[in-house]
């Protein structure tokens, strides 16, 4: 069966633009609507809106102007969301329907709420009627606590098509993975990749190692190997969404350069993949 790939941006390609905590903030927010505007102007298909920029803030009739905005503008959209209780989860699927979306990116941890593998999955198969009548797909995003392994099986555990895997490129690192054990058992699932790059350097007098983001396609990652392993193993759809661990400049005005050249810089090494 042929397969979809399109190539899309995240609200995390703009970290410091959507009002991050580790920087000074600017005075105005991107919006939805910027992003989409982003996303149009670089030539990305798609744009998912992750928990830095939430959905759950706007109206009904916010979120139906931002399907029609993106409508206009050919851009594909997604939602993304973290902590999933049944009742974020709901909301949020009602919420990707509304804005015309077909895949929900989520991370199941939130602040206070750490469910074990078997809460996990008895939360995320509540959602499973939901799932069927709007057509949303549940994307679980690798992130900090489970291992890969762990990962695969809460979709093997819950086995409904409608449920599979946001495979992210870097996340893992923090449980000690690397990207090969991340494909090895993630990228049979994969619903939506996660691309962005790091570097590993040596500071405090070489007294310890920094891992931080790069540009996409200057960093460790093969992220061509990534996407084609998902792209073999992986019998779903999925868009390449780019997102970004890049540390703020000296300034403001700097950073959000800086941000704006990394996300053009990404999409067009990313043209060259797909």
């Amino acid at each position: 069966m042929a397969t979809s790939h399109k190539i899309g941006i995240s609200s995390f390609a703009y970290c410091f633009a959507c009002g991050s905590r580790l920087f000074a903030e600017p005075e105005h927010i991107m919006t939805p609507h910027e992003l989409v505007n982003k996303a149009s102007v670089l030539g990305a298909d798609a744009v998912q809106f992750g928990d830095n920029m939430p959905l759950e803030v706007y109206s009904d009739e916010e979120l139906e102007q931002i399907r029609i905005h993106a409508e206009k503008c050919g851009v594909e959209l997604e939602a993304g969301m973290r902590k999933a209780t049944p009742e974020r989860l709901s909301d949020y699927i009602r919420i990707t329907h509304k804005i015309g979306g077909h895949v929900l990116r989520v991370i199941t941890d939130g602040t206070g709420f750490a469910p074990d593998l078997q809460d996990v999955c008895r939360i995320l198969g509540s959602v499973i009627p939901q799932l069927e009548e709007s057509g949303v797909i549940l994307g679980i995003e690798n992130h900090d606590r489970f291992s890969a392994r762990e990962y695969a099986q809460i979709v093997e555990t819950i086995n409904h098509p409608q449920v599979g895997l946001t495979v992210d490129t870097v996340n893992s690192l923090s449980h000690e993975e690397t990207i090969d054990e991340v494909l090895k058992y993630m990228a049979p699932y994969c619903v939506c990749l996660h691309v962005k790059d790091y570097v590993i350097r040596r500071y405090n007098g070489g007294g310890g190692l920094k891992i931080t983001g790069a540009s996409l396609g200057t960093g460790r990652l093969d992220i061509r190997r990534c996407y084609e392993e998902c792209r073999n193993r992986s019998d779903r759809n999925f868009n390449i969404i780019l997102e970004s661990w890049m540390e703020p400049g000296e300034t403001l005005e700097e950073t959000l350069r800086i941000e704006d050249e990394w996300a053009a810089a990404g999409v067009s090494y990313l043209k060259t993949i797909v």
